[in-house]
């Protein structure tokens, strides 16, 4: 019998997923960096995809409070995600 999950649960999921890629995506490429630097697989693991949210500001009397993102995808963070979702989906 299926479980019921919500939209949270899923996006918790799919950060986590994202974070944990990232991390071991980031080891590999430092290790292979380390061991054969300038190669073809170290870009392949540390080159990522990035998309930045610019800066939002919310004036307050007392205080100012900005807002913005930067969003960096790799290769194993989609991986990871990959992952996640099954996890999600079969667990």
């Amino acid at each position: 019998m299926a479980r019921k999950r919500g939209l949270g649960v899923l996006l918790v999921v799919l950060l986590v997923g994202a974070l944990a890629g990232s991390a071991v995506g980031e080891v590999i490429g430092l290790v292979f960096g380390r061991f054969l630097p300038g190669s073809m697989v170290e870009k392949f693991f540390l080159q990522s995809f990035v998309y930045e949210f610019s800066p939002a500001k919310l004036p307050l009397v007392v205080c100012s409070i900005t807002f913005g993102f930067t969003i960096n995808v790799n290769i194993i963070s989609i991986i990871g995600i990959v992952v996640a979702v099954y996890y999600f989906r079969w667990y």
